[in-house]
């Protein structure tokens, strides 16, 4: 069944056994990065790992100051549930992941707070398998708008973000072999294109000077939720780099 245009994020297969019976989640949020950005050439790299209800996988981030007010931003999310990657097995698995860029700018009060606001752009795919080799493969495209504050210590620092998507489908191929309840919640899913799905982040994290760990909070605030078979919120770890602490004059 060829999909042409469905709106929607990233499309996470997440598969809960018991009783032989399984459900698929449709779209999970990844980690909203804050970057703490406050003068030319600042810059970070992190990886993280990332986990939702009976799915996990893992994230890179990075960010980077060019210009003085200006940034950069690069995320990649890979995540799998069931069997994982191996979605040619006769089980339940899905895999998906989703690389995005973005462009901003930051604005800095004083020495610990940063302002920041990223429009950005990202592409990806999802390959699922259902039981008896019957698969839903579909490509995406996201665009979205994130503003960010950010503020860091000497020891801490707390991160908190918005984002605002437009998610849609660009192909994909679905077996109608997939059966109910998945096939009324892909057609829920088209009929409400485009889907505009409003997403909020939390971070915390611990450190000192180039090194630090971060933990990740990120929630799905779309309506009807259920009826589409979002999942509601993610948790994250992820440890990163202040790069610019090695070339900074100290």
């Amino acid at each position: 069944m060829p999909m042409t245009r469905l709106y929607v994020s990233v499309l996470l297969i997440a598969v809960l056994l018991g009783n032989n019976a399984c459900t698929h989640y449709y779209y999970a949020p990844n980690t909203l990065q804050t970057p703490f950005l406050q003068e030319q050439h600042d810059a970070r790299a992190s990886l993280g790992m990332i986990s939702g209800d009976e799915f996990n996988g893992y994230e890179v981030h990075a960010a980077y100051s060019p210009l003085k007010h200006a940034a950069v931003m690069v995320n990649h999310f890979q995540v799998s549930s069931g069997s994982g990657s191996n979605v040619s097995s006769s089980e339940d698995s899905g895999a998906g992941h989703l690389t995005e860029v973005a462009l901003g700018g930051y604005y800095p009060v004083g020495k610990y707070t940063t302002f920041s606001l990223f429009a950005g752009w990202g592409a990806g795919s999802v390959s699922n398998n259902f039981d008896f080799d019957v698969k839903a493969d579909l490509s995406f495209q996201r665009r979205f708008l994130q503003p960010t504050v950010a503020i860091r210590g000497k020891w801490a620092r707390f991160g908190a973000a918005l984002r605002f998507n437009q998610l849609r489908y660009v192909k994909g191929e679905v077996d109608v072999e997939v059966g109910e309840p998945d096939l009324t919640i892909i057609r829920n899913i088209e009929r409400a294109s485009p889907l505009f799905v409003p997403e909020a982040g939390l971070s915390c994290g611990f450190g000192y000077q180039a090194f630090w760990a971060d933990f990740n909070l990120n929630f799905c605030n779309i309506r009807d939720r259920d009826d589409y078979h979002f999942a509601y919120s993610t948790v994250g770890l992820s440890f990163s780099c202040q790069l610019d602490y090695f070339w900074r004059e100290r």
